[in-house]
């Protein structure tokens, strides 16, 4: 996409009233360059869900080495806490570790 051509503005906002308008809309600000792009030339959502079937997919399957580890860890960690937590709350843990 190639943006239009600049646009020369004024601030934005109210006339009168903006930071750094030291008499009250007297003194003008100057260089305020917009850019923007023909609404002839943009298209946001052309073809949006048939390039996320093959884009999305590239990519979600580049990060996946990047999140499958943690998770992979994190689950072996869930199940391993699960197990001794019912071992400890069962007859047998109560008995090996009874100091009483």
């Amino acid at each position: 996409m190639r943006a239009t051509a600049p646009a020369m503005s004024e601030m934005p906002g109210p006339k009168n009233v903006w930071w750094g308008d030291y008499h009250h809309g007297t003194q003008r600000h100057r260089g305020v360059v917009t850019y923007s792009v023909s609404p002839f030339r943009q298209s946001a959502t052309s073809h949006l869900f048939r390039s996320y079937l093959f884009n999305g997919y590239r990519r979600l399957s580049a990060q996946l080495p990047y999140w499958i580890v943690p998770v992979g860890i994190g689950y072996g960690i869930y199940a391993w806490a699960k197990k001794r937590d019912a071992w400890q709350n069962s007859k047998e843990g109560h008995l090996a570790g009874a100091s009483h």
